[in-house]
């Protein structure tokens, strides 16, 4: 069974295109057609945790899936806290990337 790691990076401005990313990982993990399904969250995309409209998909999101959030790009943007309250998963994630890359995980970028 495929192994796969979606990566969200995108502006939470592009609303369709992180909001596809964030939905696309969920239905991946529910449909049981993966060994495993990751997300990942970093880049300009951590400043969704600033926004009211993505408050309800990260929650049902929640439900279904750990939500890695790169600490890195948190602090810098000054949402750490806010990550940590919905329920993120915040640490380093490049190293961890890469590990999934040599352990066969497929990487979707939104």
């Amino acid at each position: 069974m495929a192994k796969l790691v979606v990566l969200i990076l995108s502006d939470p401005k592009e609303k369709r295109k992180v909001m596809t990313g964030l939905k696309f990982a969920k239905i991946a993990k529910d449909s049981g057609e993966f060994e495993d399904v990751r997300l990942i969250i970093s880049a300009l995309a951590v400043d969704l945790f600033k926004e009211e409209d993505y408050r309800d998909v990260i929650n049902e999101i929640r439900s279904s899936l750990e939500l890695n959030v790169c600490k890195m790009n948190a602090e810098a943007a000054g949402v750490l806290k806010e990550a940590e309250q919905a329920g993120g998963v915040v640490g380093p994630v490049g190293k961890e990337l890469i590990q999934m890359i040599k352990d066969g995980y497929e990487v979707l970028t939104f």
